[in-house]
């Protein structure tokens, strides 16, 4: 995400009253520029503004950053897309697990749609904390819950953009059947989503500047990628890394994101191995369960993290 460009775009609605621009929305209020309405009526305005009002500033603010952005476009948006056509196409006339491997791929990479949008997340909050957009929006009325929901709504909006386009591809050209357990997956994808947007706020606070953030997203991605099962399953790994890619926080999300899309026990597939059984939506839920606890220890551990090195300033001074 450009800091140029969040910061043209926020510059107004980060500073507070000044010109009559409200903090929640960046836009020009109606009585701007009457000269009746003087400092004490702009703030009575702002205090009137409620929490919602704030967060639906912020998640415009961003989801306008991120669609000006072509780096931000490309990276959040298109590279899982693309992924999946060059490493799922090839995969049609194959089967993994008793099912189409195209459509198991790209299962895995809706889960490495989170691994984007966490890139991005981490990119635009350090703009913002570098540009001093953070400080400016923390010494405004706007709540702080207010200023990351609206990003994370933002970013979660492309996912689920990702999820509808990816799912589609799934069910219409590489056959699989629609999700087996809607609710079970639509469960597992908030909770990966959540897990990875604290986690990029947490490593915001390490991340030294936004020409550095690469430097911090990259290593993420790729051990995401190729340790987490989104492209081959983890029994294709050498045996002693098998047990540490399993828990890494990417794994379980994608592992219960198939078990809830086929209707099958996922985790121990391989490409030689038969079929794994149908199970009922009971025993579904049961086999997620580890995975689920897994994820929550993931975001409980993320949380700590953020609140002891999240910076709303730059780590300079």
């Amino acid at each position: 995400m450009s800091s140029a460009t969040d910061s043209s775009v926020i510059r107004g609605g980060a500073t507070g009253t000044t010109g009559g621009t409200s903090p929640a929305t960046g836009g020009t209020s109606p009585a701007a520029g009457r000269t009746k309405d003087g400092p004490r009526a702009a703030a009575e305005r702002h205090r009137e503004l409620g929490w919602p009002q704030y967060a639906r500033g912020q998640f415009l603010l961003s989801w306008r950053v991120f669609w000006r952005n072509r780096r931000s476009t490309f990276i959040g948006f298109l590279l899982p897309v693309l992924l999946n056509l060059v490493v799922a196409a090839p995969l049609r006339d194959k089967e993994i697990g008793g099912v189409n491997a195209a459509a198991y791929s790209t299962v895995g990479f809706i889960g490495f749609a989170l691994v984007t949008s966490f890139i991005n997340l981490l990119n635009g909050v350090v703009a913002r904390r570098d540009d001093l957009v953070l400080k400016r929006l923390r010494g405004t009325e706007v709540p702080a819950t207010a200023i990351f929901a609206g990003q994370f709504g933002a970013a979660g909006a492309v996912v689920l953009l990702q999820v509808l386009l990816l799912g589609g591809l799934s069910v219409g050209w590489f056959g699989a059947p629609l999700p087996a357990d809607p609710l079970l997956f639509t469960l597992t994808l908030v909770a990966g989503y959540l897990l990875f947007a604290v986690l990029a706020v947490a490593l915001s606070g390490v991340t030294p500047s936004a020409e550095a953030a690469p430097m911090v997203a990259t290593p993420v991605l790729l051990v995401c990628m190729f340790g987490s099962g989104v492209v081959a399953p983890l029994s294709s790994m050498p045996q002693w890394l098998q047990g540490p890619a399993h828990n890494l926080p990417l794994a379980p999300v994608v592992e219960t994101l198939r078990t809830a899309w086929f209707g099958r026990p996922f985790g121990a597939e391989s490409w030689s191995g038969g079929a794994l059984a149908r199970i009922d939506l009971l025993h579904g839920w049961q086999h997620a369960t580890g995975s689920l606890l897994l994820v929550a220890a993931w975001t409980a551990g993320a949380a700590v993290l953020g609140r002891r090195l999240f910076r709303w300033e730059p780590r300079h001074g």
